[in-house]
């Protein structure tokens, strides 16, 4: 009697639901042909119908290097348009047809000739009680409004307003919408994300032509490089079954899911097989139905893995295209980011980034040989050498081909702080800020050839005529109004020496004296020029920056030496190539042939900053037996001349209490910068820039020019010294930069000087040197 009772409470329900359905596709045809209603209420979905229907949807940005490796993909997971998460929109053309026919057969096998609505499947939901009336227009609707309310008023004014969307748009951009915004697992909206994460297919971007999706590559067989229909079918109907029940159905889920979705996919196979569909022009068989299951049973799914390559730098371009997004205001530019669906081709090169990265850690955490020392540390052990940063510019057009911000991204050591990427903060950069006051004084006349005096100097700094002066150090440091520079280990010479030595061996007196004879508001003038900025300004009214005391980026700083490497012509650095959207639309484009430029010294004052630069044997003072600076391990004539036929420019620098480590040079082709230290500014123990920084800037600047462990492997000028023909040890990858094919190995002279004597300054030493040729 319980079980008469209950199939008669079952027959009466299913009675009400047909009745009702019945009733509710009459109101729907009479409230939208007829009444105020139905037309009022489409009108003003309308407008919001059109911007669904144009494609105006949420789609993921993605990172690339300078090659399309793909860097980083950003989205915005809290959408309430079509479904929030990773989505790369494709057209419908690129949707293939088993794909469709399986969407159909599953969802809605009449869609081709509805109106919108199936009202004899609402009969049959009604009178099975298992629902599943909405047509594929009906779920369009309510994804792209994200509505889900069960109420009969939203599912009437859904009704209504897929009848409308029926009525004004074609059911191919219907079915691409519905592919674009329906989900097809627990984490990705739509079709195109789905079968990249579950099949391992690839999207192909490039400026000037449409995205070819990975969609459109369902019957390729990666082992086979072939296409196989059977495959496509597989992955077509595994794919149509999901938005069914985007979680249950989602394979990368477990075994449990994957189950689910195997399950699934027979309905669909067996509703396709039922409706007659073709795959690869043939009659759909039982027997291909079969093969299909077999084919997707062996497949393997795992959950898609969040990816950040070069994390450092893509922080920084996400800041810069934020902020050009928001119109100088990055928070405002975040919703356009990572919904606009941009390509962003960058200047980086990843493997060079890659090597970047290894060499930081390989010279600061593995034991290292001491050149200048002739013993073997570990710096991060013995010397409390924690973090390190590197940027690599290309010379010629300002592009960064390599930004590491940190030794380790994700450590939360406070001596390293990886998140923070210390290429962009500012730290005082010690001497090598000291070519900006000499290429100052090189353009008011000085040259290298001018002698000054290296002996304990007590600058006023301000004091007024006729104050004291100090007897002792001790005295000279409690006075703020007097400054009284050291040297390294106090080697002040007390005597005369050419700019060229006292630069080479970095004395403090004599470039201070080069900012006293330009003028501290012309070498501040020189370094906004080079787009050099200051972290901390207080000060710069006295003499102190003029040896590197006031905080500048390692960015900044390699771009104020790329006017040196570029012949005086200073280009900004750049970390972008190319920006479009998944529709091949251009909307920025860095010009590589012609970059922006603007000159800031004459080629002759450039020149002769990098002959004192490239001078090896000048350095020998300060340097012996450390050739880190040059090339004397590809030429070992480069560790005994400075016109060697492979040269290369550079600078250290340290600042006080051994907090900073820095050394920067360039060749024709590149620049590249190192800096060394820690985050908390807590001290090194006893490490300038040529044992710190300078053994990474050794192994990055040969990597950038083409050769990795060069001697090691070729046995070029083998030698004994260990200071020319110690490798690195770092796996070098394979790395193409935009000057590999055709490298310049020396700078070449401008016209307009000549080798003379310094007219008028006559010193100690004598020494003629490189001047401008007034005949």
């Amino acid at each position: 009697m319980r079980l008469r009772k209950q199939q008669e409470r079952n027959a009466a329900r299913r009675t009400v639901v047909i009745i009702l359905s019945v009733l509710l596709i009459l109101i729907l045809t009479s409230a939208f042909g007829s009444s105020a209603y139905g037309y009022s209420y489409y009108q003003q979905q309308q407008p919001r119908m059109e911007r669904y229907a144009n494609e105006q949807l949420p789609q993921m940005t993605r990172i690339y290097d300078r090659n399309n490796t793909l860097l980083y993909q950003a989205y915005d997971s809290n959408s309430k348009v079509g479904n929030g998460g990773r989505r790369l929109a494709v057209r419908y053309q690129d949707i293939p047809m088993v794909m469709q026919d399986a969407m159909t057969a599953i969802e809605d096998k009449n869609f081709w000739s509805n109106a919108g609505i199936d009202p004899l499947a609402i009969i049959r939901a009604g009178a099975s009680s298992y629902g599943g009336a909405s047509t594929i227009t009906q779920q369009l609707i309510k994804n792209l409004t994200g509505d889900k309310d069960p109420s009969f008023n939203r599912k009437l004014n859904e009704a209504a307003m897929a009848i409308g969307l029926t009525q004004q748009f074609p059911k191919q951009k219907i079915l691409e919408l519905y592919f674009n915004v329906a989900p097809f697992g627990s984490q990705d909206a739509g079709v195109e994300i789905a079968a990249q994460d579950l099949f391992g297919l690839t999207s192909t971007c490039q400026p000037d032509q449409p995205c070819a999706p990975a969609i459109s590559q369902l019957e390729y067989d990666q082992k086979t490089k072939k296409n196989d229909p059977l495959l496509g079918l597989a992955r077509a109907s595994l794919l149509a079954g999901i938005p069914n029940s985007p979680v249950s159905f989602d394979p990368t889920l477990g075994p449990t899911n994957k189950a689910a979705a195997l399950a699934r996919q027979k309905l669909v196979l067996q509703a396709m097989f039922t409706q007659g569909k073709y795959v690869d022009g043939k009659p759909l068989t039982n027997a291909m139905v079969k093969e299909a299951e077999a084919l997707t049973a062996k497949m393997t799914f795992t959950p898609p893995k969040s990816i950040k390559l070069a994390p450092g730098f893509v922080d920084y371009v996400i800041n810069q295209v934020e902020t050009a997004l928001g119109n100088g205001d990055a928070n405002a530019g975040v919703n356009a980011f990572v919904t606009g669906g941009l390509n962003i081709q960058t200047t980086l090169d990843l493997n060079l980034n890659n090597y970047t990265q290894a060499a930081i850690q390989r010279h600061l955490y593995q034991a290292d040989y001491q050149k200048t020392e002739g013993y073997t540390v570990v710096l991060k052990d013995n010397n409390n050498v924690n973090n390190g940063a590197v940027v690599v510019e290309d010379a010629k057009n300002g592009e960064i081909l390599s930004m590491i911000g940190s030794a380790n991204y994700y450590s939360s050591d406070r001596t390293v702080t990886g998140f923070f990427n210390a290429a962009v903060g500012a730290r005082p950069p010690g001497s090598t800020f000291k070519p900006f006051d000499y290429a100052t004084a090189f353009q008011m006349g000085w040259n290298p050839g001018i002698d000054l005096r290296d002996d304990r100097t007590y600058f006023p700094n301000g004091a007024q005529a006729g104050s004291a002066v100090p007897l002792t150090d001790d005295q000279a440091d409690s006075m703020p109004t007097v400054y009284a520079p050291y040297d390294y280990q106090h080697t002040y010479q007390h005597k005369t020496l050419p700019i060229r030595l006292g630069w080479a061996n970095s004395y403090n007196v004599p470039a201070i004296r080069a900012m006293q004879y330009a003028g501290v508001g012309n070498v501040l003038n020189t370094v906004k020029r080079l787009g050099i900025t200051f972290g901390n300004t207080d000060g710069l009214g006295g003499l102190s920056w003029a040896i590197g005391s006031k905080d500048v980026s390692l960015l900044q700083m390699v771009g104020g030496y790329q006017a040196f490497a570029n012949g005086g012509k200073r280009v900004a650095p750049q970390t972008v190539l190319n920006i479009w959207d998944n529709a091949g639309n251009v909307v920025y484009h860095y010009n590589e042939q012609k970059p922006p430029s603007s000159r800031v010294f004459s080629p002759q004052v450039a020149y002769q900053v990098t002959s004192v630069l490239t001078d090896e044997p000048s350095r020998a003072y300060e340097f012996t037996g450390d050739h880190d600076l040059s090339f004397a391990d590809v030429d070992r004539n480069c560790a005994v001349s400075a016109v060697c036929d492979h040269q290369v420019a550079a600078k250290t620098g340290t600042t006080d209490s051994f907090r900073d480590n820095w050394t920067i040079g360039y060749t024709p082709d590149v620049v590249v910068g190192t800096w060394v230290g820690n985050s908390d500014n807590s001290p090194m123990n006893n490490v300038i820039g040529i044992t710190g920084a300078a053994p990474i800037w050794h192994s990055v600047m040969e990597r950038s020019m083409g050769w990795c462990n060069y001697s090691a492997q070729t046995q070029v000028n083998p030698t004994s010294d260990p200071s020319i023909d110690a490798t690195d040890g770092i796996p070098c990858g394979n790395i193409s930069l935009p000057f590999s094919k055709h490298p310049q190995y020396k700078f070449t002279v401008p016209s307009g000087l000549k080798v003379g004597m310094p007219a008028g300054l006559p010193g100690d030493a004598g020494v003629p040197d490189i001047m401008l040729n007034s005949n």
